[in-house]
């Protein structure tokens, strides 16, 4: 009997030796699930910033902006899209590359509670921490110091850096690095490469560059000469040329009536004939330029508009009113638009607009002739002088900018002369 006892006793001892390591490893597995979880959890978050990543002040699109007390410190909006699962953003981080923005790296908490306290330096809104699964277009609306501004493409680069709950860490670079041709219209294609130039971007194939000769305003394409020449008959003619906004850009791009084409002979560099900007075209010619490329902007066009006869030119007349912007459409200005809400999500440039170019002087009607300088066979190098006004969003308001490119060589031929270019 009481060998019995001990046996039961040695299998009671050996039974709750059993339970224990068993619910140790039961323990040690719902931790190591748990952690599981817990990283796949982490490695579902799916943040990224959305052009034009950040915004300045009232210039944000999707809220309401909250201004510092006493406009004591500056207000920056950053828009992000979740593909992922739900979000919690526990801070934010800004490098910036040159002063008065974060060349000493900015923290940004969250406010609490968040009503109170909104418009605090280095902080972000906390009721907007909180990212859903599928959000396109979320804001989180931080403050800067008023003596610090985040430089842009004209100043300096910033790196974003945004951390989350789970220790996760997503990060980009404002103003968003250039993209190379995207989809639709002038903005790309096979074979498409894109010159650009601070907001606004031309892309060299064959919607590039047009002309009209007549008053029966048929476009032309010069891409039709010997070996792929690009090829126009001499003046007088009104010649077109592609231009839209760039990936991100944040504002409108107005021409001035200073912006000018300009041939120069290859013999004689020194012979230029200047084909100034004229008023947009009307509304039946740019829907000529539609049927080639439907992503062409018209809203700048209008009744009274250009018909594509250099007999007949709408001058392009100066703007006196400021801001500059406030002479768009209504005083027939050329607008340049910025990428829609669409074209921002999709990472595309704004839509094209078809510039017309003709007059021999700053908002002219005289047609260029070329006065006898355009012989058939002759070889030019040409100019796209650019004059244009932006509001870069560096809080200063509208300026006038302006660039010459180097820009297409063109053989003149209207009666199968071949050209030695």
């Amino acid at each position: 009997m009481v060998g019995g006892i001990i046996v039961l006793g040695l299998f009671l001892t050996a039974l709750a030796a059993m339970i224990l390591v068993t619910e140790q490893f039961d323990s040690y597995q719902g931790i190591v699930n748990t952690m599981a979880q817990k990283d796949t959890e982490r490695f579902s978050e799916r943040l990224a910033a959305v052009p034009p990543g950040l915004l300045n002040g009232s210039q944000t699109m999707h809220q309401s902006y909250v201004s510092c007390p006493g406009g004591d410190c500056n207000n920056y909006t950053l828009t992000v899209r979740n593909m992922g699962i739900g979000v919690q953003i526990a801070r934010l981080y800004i490098n910036s590359s040159r002063s008065p923005g974060c060349t000493n790296l900015c923290i940004f908490d969250p406010t609490y509670p968040s009503a109170p306290y909104d418009g605090v330096e280095f902080s972000f809104r906390a009721s907007d921490r909180y990212v859903n699964p599928g959000e396109l277009l979320h804001n989180v609306t931080f403050w800067l110091p008023k003596s610090m501004m985040l430089p842009n493409s004209t100043s300096g680069l910033n790196t974003v850096s945004i951390v989350t709950t789970r220790g996760r860490v997503f990060s980009f670079q404002w103003p968003f690095p250039p993209l190379g041709p995207t989809e639709g219209g002038a903005g790309g294609g096979q074979g498409g490469s894109g010159l650009y130039i601070g907001p606004l971007v031309i892309t060299f194939d064959q919607a590039l560059i047009a002309y009209t000769t007549n008053s029966s305003g048929k476009v032309s394409i010069p891409i039709d000469g010997p070996n792929g020449y690009w090829v126009i008959p001499p003046p007088k003619l009104v010649i077109y040329i592609t231009i839209q906004t760039d990936v991100g850009v944040m504002n409108d791009v107005y021409l001035t009536e200073k912006t000018v084409f300009e041939m120069a002979q290859f013999n004689s560099p020194g012979n230029v004939f200047q084909f100034f900007i004229i008023a947009p075209t009307n509304k039946t010619l740019c829907a000529k330029f539609q049927n080639n490329d439907p992503t062409i902007d018209c809203s700048s066009s209008y009744d009274g508009g250009n018909t594509g006869d250099p007999n007949r030119i709408v001058p392009y007349l100066p703007c006196n009113k400021k801001p500059y912007s406030s002479c768009a459409i209504s005083d027939h200005r050329y607008v340049i638009p910025k990428p829609t809400p669409e074209q921002l999500l999709n990472n595309q440039r704004g839509s094209p607009v078809v510039v017309a170019f003709g007059a021999t002087t700053a908002g002219g009607t005289s047609p260029q002739k070329g006065e006898g300088g355009f012989a058939p066979g002759m070889s030019v190098t040409s100019f796209l002088g650019l004059t244009y006004v932006y509001d870069d969003n560096t809080a200063q308001g509208e300026y006038v900018y302006a660039v010459t490119l180097p820009f297409i060589a063109i053989c003149i031929n209207n009666s199968g002369v071949f050209c030695n270019l």
